[in-house]
């Protein structure tokens, strides 16, 4: 009896001494813009009542800007309740907001989740919304994958830069004096409200 319980321990130890397969995790998988749109767009067509459509919509309260190599800035728009988006969602152009480099901050990488908490978390529940536009339409920042895994922020709509954010970013990095009226904007690009 012990003959066949010391074979069964032994046989037991061959068995746990082989190599298991090891799975390789990636640790941050990179955000795509166009490949989670387009996943959120067959999920929005699955549903029997489809939410309100993200067309036309550019611009929250707050933004989030990544740029090429990753950097983060953020920058804040008058809070403005609208109470219905009748409309928006034909509206393809976001309209030209006068952005200047001295409205946009640069955030420390490592400081990213902090800063959002401290500016976005301490509004009231409704405006607890952050519009990400990143210059790329692939993230690949470790720093902006692990903010999203963390949930801190559970409102989020996440877009490409906006040909006004592009051109006022340049400007703040270039430190050149910038005059909006200089420029020659793509109006196929952005739309200028009527000035009557």
């Amino acid at each position: 009896m012990t003959r066949l319980f010391i074979g069964f321990l032994i046989c037991l130890l061959f068995l746990n001494c082989t190599k298991k397969d090891e799975k390789i995790v990636e640790k941050n998988k990179s955000y795509i813009i166009s490949y989670e749109d387009k996943k959120l767009e067959k999920h929005y067509d699955s549903l029997a009542v489809p939410p309100p459509s993200t067309k036309g919509f550019f611009y929250g309260e707050s933004q989030l800007i990544i740029d090429k190599k990753g950097n983060f800035y953020f920058y804040q728009k008058r809070y403005f309740l609208e109470f219905c988006s009748y409309g928006s969602e034909k509206d393809t152009l976001p309209h030209f907001l006068d952005l200047q480099p001295k409205d946009i901050v640069k955030i420390p990488k490592k400081c990213l989740n902090d800063f959002l908490s401290e500016n976005i978390l301490t509004k009231e529940k409704r405006r607890q919304i952050l519009v990400i536009g990143s210059q790329s339409d692939t993230i690949k920042n470790p720093y902006f994958l692990d903010f999203l895994k963390s949930n801190i922020i559970q409102t989020y709509y996440i877009r490409r830069t906006t040909q006004e954010e592009d051109t006022v970013l340049k400007y703040k990095t270039n430190s050149d004096y910038y005059y909006s009226d200089s420029i020659k904007w793509d109006r196929s690009k952005i739309k200028f409200r009527n000035k009557n």
